[in-house]
């Protein structure tokens, strides 16, 4: 990003030279002399600086220094020799002479945006609000005197971001991108801070303009998977062909997309979002590149809380002992030299990330180590408990299930295969709580192996059969052809409230002698004829729950029974419960003191079929078992083929009157 080029200098020495004239000593003006000295002295620091060398940068200084002691109080001399020690690190000198611009002339904004520039740098350093808050204080006044400042408006947005004033940051960057229509930067942060207050067509349609539109050092930054992927995700994408890279990119979004059924891809805005923002504070034009904290910024995004050099940061070997203070760095086998360090914490993933200064040039790095991976990873136990959360292959990237502003509507569904007359069936029901006056609609999409839409429909929920007056059901259907599959179930209703699941699962030829369909838990036990083929309506519980004394109905198919002398087919099935709870204690706790085994329901029957095919539902009377977590196992044994095939399906049983907790689809 541009920081105060040189061009508004220049646009602005006729009205310096104004200012010179009233802001002059008390003494007079300067003598024609020295005002031609300091004039020819700032010229060439301008052709000084232009070259963007350190030593035509110290050579700058000297020459505006001189100048301003030729012409004191003369504000263009000064904001120039303030920029140049600015670009020479010499923030303290900077600020001085940029507070010494804004008594000479309180109307230009250049004296404004270089404090805030300088007060931008020093909370990027230190992490002190107060330099954050003088930083908006001074960008806000640029911004103030001179609207059509588009680097003012840009430099402010993200800052308000920081803050936490998302509306703020998303009307400076409306006066950014007024200010100058054509800078791809303004359409940036046009398209993040729209994602950030929830307008996603907004977001959407911006990020699509800018992107062509940047540099190509800026541009592949948003492009870049690679922080988000798996290394051999990344090793395959720098394989391809430049003709192949961006469907494999396409792809790879669309297997993290949070909400299949929606028109945008919610887990790239948001990486979007954070890329832009990571861009517009710690991206370095001269490195072109960012350092580790942009890095970890587009993979979790803020962290809840940074520290800069805290005491008790060390840098640890896989097992825990310490090997140094973080802010000492030994390199190689000489003296420990001082470094920066912050430490980057994120709570709702169990995660601590260490960053290093180890130049002390501001540039951040991850820790030198051998005895562990220091690259940031969720703690998995805490990552799990995130429901409102979606990770990326290994947890390199977590991304929000719901846009900005959405509030959740808690969804349950399941994923069910059959085989049919011509190909398999793929089933897939959903549900969510409401009564009957609420209008709740529900969309399906499959995607294939290449992640394209094969399958998509919408309709309204209908009440549960389970439970009339409290949630509401719907079911979809399509006959697909063997092959891996992604399905996603989404809902929404009419206060705007979201919920969506997706589940991964492949459907294969019928080709084995016995064969058995998933279970599918139901409502009730419908009549039907079980040698038949009518279809089956069945009456959705995919939040698979059965509650107080209720039975748990389940309806499953039998496929390929062989016919035994006189036609007929002979087969028995067992089914059985048993807990699915897992006892969270220590195996300390778990061995003084065991937890009662709760008893097993199994029942057996033996039939008899006409034909290959048995459609069979079971009733199992579970109003013994307390709530909790179960799961039902069905072994069915042809008794002509003497073959054997088992399914198994879990599902919770809850008190009666208990409220419900939603859950997603299990994989079938």
């Amino acid at each position: 990003m541009r920081l105060g080029p040189l061009l508004l200098l220049r646009r602005t020495l006729a009205a310096f030279a104004a200012l010179a004239v009233l802001a002059a000593p008390a003494g007079g003006a300067p003598t024609p002399s020295r005002a031609t000295r300091a004039d020819a002295l700032f010229r060439r620091a301008e052709t000084e600086l232009a070259r963007g060398t350190i030593d035509t940068r110290r050579m700058a200084i000297r020459d505006l220094e001189q100048a301003t002691l030729l012409t004191p109080g003369q504000p263009l001399y000064e904001l120039e020799l303030a920029r140049a020690y600015f670009l020479a690190g010499f923030l303290k000198s900077a600020r001085t002479r940029f507070e010494r611009v804004t008594r000479l002339a309180p109307q230009e904004a250049g004296g404004r945006y270089g404090l805030g520039q300088v007060w931008r740098r020093d909370w990027l350093k230190y992490l002190d609000r107060g330099s954050l808050d003088r930083a908006v204080e001074n960008l806000s006044w640029a911004a103030r005197l001179r609207p059509d400042y588009c680097d003012a408006w840009l430099l402010l947005t993200p800052l308000l971001v920081e803050r936490g004033e998302d509306r703020a940051a998303a009307a400076a960057a409306s006066r950014a991108l007024e200010a100058d229509p054509a800078r791809p930067e303004a359409l940036l942060a046009t398209g993040y801070t729209a994602y950030r207050i929830g307008n996603l067509e907004r977001a959407d349609s911006a990020f699509t303009a800018a992107l062509p539109r940047l540099k190509r050092t800026v541009r592949e930054r948003f492009e870049d998977i690679a922080p988000v992927a798996t290394a051999r995700d990344t090793a395959t994408l720098n394989r391809l062909p430049p003709a192949d890279q961006e469907e494999f990119r396409r792809r790879f979004w669309k297997e993290n997309d949070p909400d299949l059924a929606t028109a945008v891809n919610e887990a790239q805005l948001e990486y979007w979002a954070r890329v832009a923002h990571a861009y517009f504070l710690f991206f370095d034009p001269r490195r072109r590149e960012w350092d580790e904290r942009g890095e970890v910024f587009v993979r979790y995004g803020a962290p809840d809380s940074s520290i800069y050099n805290p005491v008790n940061a060390m840098v640890r070997n896989a097992t825990g002992g310490a090997i140094s203070h973080a802010n000492v760095v030994q390199f190689g086998t000489g003296p420990a030299y001082p470094a920066n360090c912050q430490v980057w914490v994120y709570r709702d993933l169990g995660m601590e990330v260490l960053l290093q200064d180890r130049m002390l040039s501001e540039y951040y790095l991850l820790p030198m180590t051998e005895d562990y991976e220091p690259d940031p990873a969720p703690n998995p136990d805490s990552l799990a408990r995130r429901g409102d959360a979606l990770a990326t292959a290994a947890g390199r990237g977590v991304f929000h299930r719901l846009p900005p502003g959405v509030q959740p509507l808690p969804v349950s569904g399941a994923v069910a295969r059959f085989e049919g007359a011509v190909s398999p069936r793929l089933l897939a029901q959903i549900e969510v709580p409401g009564s009957p006056a609420d209008s709740v609609w529900a969309e399906w999409v499959v995607l294939d192996s290449t992640r394209h839409e094969v399958a998509r429909a919408a309709r309204t929920l209908a009440p549960s059969a389970c439970d009339p007056a409290g949630r509401r059901v719907a079911d979809f259907a399509a006959d697909l052809p063997p092959g891996p599959y992604l399905v996603g179930l989404s809902a929404r209703d009419r206060e705007g409230r979201r919920g969506s699941v997706r589940v991964e699962t492949e459907i294969t030829a019928g080709t084995t002698p016995l064969a058995l369909s998933d279970i599918v838990l139901a409502c009730g036990t419908p009549a039907l004829n079980l040698e038949g083929d009518a279809a089956v309506r069945l009456e959705p519980n995919p939040g698979r729950r059965v509650e107080g004394a209720a039975p748990l109905t389940a309806y499953f198919e039998i496929y390929h029974l062989s016919a035994g002398p006189d036609g007929r087919a002979r087969f028995e099935y067992v089914y059985t419960v048993r807990s699915a709870a897992k006892d969270a204690r220590i195996w300390i706790q778990r061995m003084l003191a065991p937890r009662a085994r709760i008893p097993e329901i199994s029942a057996t029957r033996a039939e008899e079929n006409q034909g290959p095919l048995r459609r069979q539902f079971v009733s199992v009377p579970v109003q013994s078992l307390p709530p909790g977590s179960y799961r039902l196992e069905i072994r069915v044994r042809d008794l002509v083929s003497e073959t054997e095939v088992a399914s198994s399906a879990e599902f919770i049983k809850i008190a009666a009157g208990a409220a419900p907790a939603s859950r997603g689809p299990p994989g079938p």
